[in-house]
């Protein structure tokens, strides 16, 4: 995947590579997570549209179950990020224009947003460090 296309994303993933360290589920997902961590961060022009259901950051998850999860927990972290940040589901806007919604959002609403998932503590400590 070059620089120049678009990448779909699940709402709630914007808040996760805001907050990625290089955690995963495993090798797979962590190398997966990173390389479009460091292309957004590469390329903060890349287009990005926020979609339901599974995206390329999926593709390695323990809990995907063929084009959907087995969880619960991402569509309601899906549902928190359009409610809190103004977003709307199929919208396209630049990854620079999303991290910053999600910045904002992260500042405010993390823990209401996601405060189950277990990678909340380690994305709340990086929070803390941030506004420190």
């Amino acid at each position: 995947m070059d620089g120049t296309e678009e990448l779909v994303l699940r709402p709630h993933h914007g808040l996760c590579l805001l907050h990625f360290v290089g955690e995963g589920y495993s090798d797979a997902f962590t190398a997966n997570m990173a390389a479009a961590a460091a292309r957004l961060r590469e390329n903060p022009e890349t287009l990005v549209r926020l979609c339901i259901g599974a995206d390329s950051l999926c593709a390695h998850c323990p809990h995907r179950t063929g084009s959907t999860c087995e969880s619960a927990k991402p569509a309601r972290y899906d549902t928190g990020v359009l409610q809190h940040s103004g977003l709307k589901a199929e919208q396209t806007l630049r990854w620079a224009d999303l991290r910053e919604k999600m910045v904002a959002l992260s500042q405010v609403h993390l823990r209401e947003v996601c405060g189950d998932c277990q990678w909340y503590s380690l994305c709340a400590a990086i929070e803390e460090q941030n506004n420190s």
